[in-house]
């Protein structure tokens, strides 16, 4: 059962995301907060889980939530907002999820998935990216992502749901294959000057016509591994994968 704060300025905000909540499974609403004060004070309560509004009077939740990762135990936090804007300053704290308001019931329960997930920087905050899926803005660790390629100007990131785990999803980003290796970093393997590759997720490496491929999980094509990469990726892998 996860122990649920709800903090938002709005009441009639508050009465929608509870009714919402009732209807979800293993989540008990142990109080509401209407700024980030009385937060504070509930957080003696030990929640799991904090819904909380970005734009309140006075100290935001962006503030609140810096505070709240802080402790020894931080809960997760989902937050929710009707500005779309402030996905990227909220994504520093590293939260479980992103609604936009009105919250939708299906979106809520993506990130109560999501919040159940260990990886929701309960004890040490873990390296991640934020990107966006339709309505929400996730975090993404090592585990999630599949691949990454170089293609004309951006980065086409292929990564599962961190929802199930298991479907495949697809973005662009802004950052190049080198900011990625850094912000992952000794997570990822460089195959190619065009490509980055999650070991984990590598099934098998092929040698044909000259040319090594790389093969993945929840990845149709092969990718090539250029003749500079090659040892390295062999060493990381293993001999065994190679057919």
């Amino acid at each position: 059962m996860m122990r649920t704060l709800i903090v938002d300025d709005e009441p009639l905000a508050r009465a929608r995301l509870r009714r919402l909540l009732q209807a979800a499974d293993d989540i008990q609403v142990i109080g509401e907060a209407g700024d980030a004060a009385e937060a504070r004070q509930m957080m003696e309560r030990e929640p799991d889980l904090v819904f909380l509004d970005i734009g309140m009077p006075g100290e935001d939740g962006i503030t609140l939530a810096h505070q709240l990762r802080a402790a020894s135990l931080p809960p997760a936090i989902v937050f929710t907002t009707a500005h779309a804007d402030r996905a990227l300053a909220a994504s520093e704290t590293a939260p479980a999820g992103y609604l936009l308001k009105p919250v939708e019931s299906e979106a809520l329960q993506a990130a109560i998935r999501r919040a159940v997930q260990p990886n929701r920087c309960q004890h040490a905050p873990r390296q991640g990216l934020t990107v966006r899926l339709g309505r929400e803005e996730v975090l993404l660790t090592a585990d999630h992502l599949v691949a990454a390629l170089a293609e004309d100007k951006s980065t086409h990131l292929y990564f599962l749901d961190p929802a199930d785990g298991t479907r495949r999803r697809e973005a662009w980003l802004d950052s190049s294959l080198n900011e990625l290796e850094s912000t992952f970093d000794g997570h990822l393997l460089r195959i190619h000057r065009n490509s980055l590759v999650n070991p984990s997720h590598v099934h098998s490496l092929t040698h044909d016509g000259g040319q090594h491929h790389c093969h993945l999980r929840h990845l149709e094509m092969p990718l090539a591994i250029s003749r500079r990469a090659w040892r390295e990726v062999r060493q990381r892998i293993g001999r065994d994968a190679l057919h």
